[in-house]
């Protein structure tokens, strides 16, 4: 027998209607039509998790997977179209870490929504036209997808179902305060909105941020969520079942995962997944990528990573050839004017840069009051810049100083005898700072000197000892000379 077109429309759109992949795969086109949709076994795990929520038989998940892998255009997009298509009386509630995000998603969900094959396919779902901002849309029995962020308003609002996608972004997950500022929202702001604490249902999809992100502090506490984790570089054997419905028949499915097998090889190979690891450094990498997070409190720094370079040769204008050409000359403080036997020093970090790496000239330390540390640094900059001049001739002189407290007059003092000043303004704590700046480090971009210096033994013990050792301020140096050129990295083109 030989269907019609409209005959294979009208075939097609019933396991649009009935099979949450293939309306996915339908979703995929319509909002990524510039990309090829690559299948593999990890979307049919979790559009059968996704689905047995939707069925009621689990009303709490947790999935943490890396990043790229369709997880936003599933949990954030798809589903709750898929939701409302079934469902059109139902309220759901999207969170996400950032504005901009939370509102391309709703974006996407709408676009959808507004199409003429979703109209067909669920032709009892239409989207109210009196209510219908990008943010807060409505469908005409009443249900709808609301958006926020994370410590967003959610006055008067709430929801049978909260999807949270991406709750904090990585860069602020090594922050006490931030982390616990997401943590603390959700337990007593974004739970107490589901309409239903018994069967309302929440989900959480993410990538793994810190031990202490949300994924973390969910399984700490009392409540019951099935996770389910997704590294990806498989660290053990994985065994992974799901069932695939269709009307009243099902067909189950099998995959086992070997130590070592990529999560998707057809769409990173490990070529391309060592560069990544290269890149992000192996904490983010652990974290992001393996679902992984290494504790805090131990070693951030591995002494490894730092490479040598010949301080001889280096001032040695016969051996300069042999260096790439060095751009500026870098002072990085940090203060500490007090000068009791307790307090931190004032500490110097002097470097000379190249357009990729940091070589480490000397380090300093001084407990002086003001007057007596401007005078100090006066001899000791000049010092420096006339020992490195046989480097480059017109070598860019550069004073990293925080802008606040006693380094406002410090700034001022020097400024005075014609020093250029670079005021930083810090908005993370120094554990935050420093795993900020670990990439940089592991790639072996930071260079000491390979003869014996006198400051060197106390800058392994506090680089390799923090958080736990006693002073860090030579910490609080290096990360603010690493992250200001991190961020400034186009001052000298």
């Amino acid at each position: 027998m030989t269907l019609t077109n409209e005959q294979k429309i009208q075939f097609l759109d019933i396991i649009i209607r009935h099979d949450f992949k293939t309306f996915i795969l339908k979703v995929f086109n319509e909002v990524s039509p510039q990309d090829k949709y690559q299948d593999n076994w990890h979307i049919d795990v979790i559009c059968a998790e996704l689905e047995a929520m939707l069925r009621g038989e689990n009303n709490r998940l947790i999935v943490n997977i890396p990043p790229r892998y369709m997880k936003s255009i599933i949990c954030s997009v798809a589903f709750p179209a898929f939701i409302l298509g079934h469902y059109p009386k139902e309220s759901i509630v999207c969170v996400s870490y950032a504005d901009e995000l939370s509102k391309k998603l709703a974006m996407d969900c709408r676009r959808v929504m507004e199409t003429e094959w979703y109209k067909r396919v669920f032709p009892f779902s239409r989207l109210a036209p009196t209510h219908h901002e990008i943010m807060d849309f409505e469908t005409k029995q009443g249900g709808g997808r609301y958006s926020t962020t994370i410590c967003g308003t959610l006055t008067g609002r709430g929801g049978n179902w909260i999807i949270i996608d991406d709750p904090i972004k990585p860069a602020d997950a090594n922050s006490d305060v931030l982390r616990k500022k997401v943590n603390d929202w959700y337990g007593n702001t974004l739970y107490s909105r589901l309409n239903d604490k018994k069967n309302g249902k929440i989900l959480l999809i993410m990538q793994r941020t810190h031990e202490q992100d949300l994924t973390g502090y969910l399984l700490e506490s009392k409540v019951d969520f099935k996770h389910i984790t997704m590294p990806l570089v498989a660290m053990v054997d994985e065994y992974w079942e799901w069932r695939k419905y269709l009307g009243n028949s099902s067909i189950s499915y099998k995959c086992h995962r070997h130590p070592g097998e990529l999560l998707h090889p057809a769409r990173e190979g490990i070529e391309q997944i060592e560069q990544y690891k290269k890149a992000m450094g192996t904490l983010a990498f652990s974290c992001q990528c393996q679902q992984s997070p290494l504790a805090p409190g131990g070693n951030i720094v591995k002494w490894k990573w730092f490479k040598s370079y010949s301080l001889k040769s280096i001032f040695n204008v016969v051996h300069i050839g042999d260096y790439p050409e060095f751009i500026q000359l870098i002072f990085s403080w940090d203060l500490a004017i007090k000068t009791g036997r307790e307090n931190d020093y004032s500490v110097c970090i002097c470097a000379l840069r190249t357009s990729q790496k940091y070589y480490i000239v000397d380090i300093q330390r001084w407990k002086l009051e003001l007057p007596a540390l401007i005078r100090t640094a006066r001899d000791y900059i000049e010092k420096q810049r006339k020992l490195c001049r046989c480097v480059a001739k017109n070598l860019e002189v550069r004073l990293l100083i925080e802008d606040v407290g006693c380094g406002i007059g410090f700034q001022q003092g020097l400024k005075s005898l014609g020093f250029r000043i670079d005021p930083i303004h810090p908005q993370e704590d120094k554990e935050v700072r420093l795993k900020n700046v670990t990439p940089i480090l592991e790639r072996g971009d930071c260079l000491l000197p390979d003869m014996e210096q006198k400051w060197l033994s106390d800058f392994k013990h506090e680089i390799l000892g923090f958080p736990n050792t006693k002073h860090d301020d030579q910490v609080d140096a290096l990360s603010q000379l690493l992250e200001f050129n991190k961020c400034k990295i186009f001052d000298w083109i």
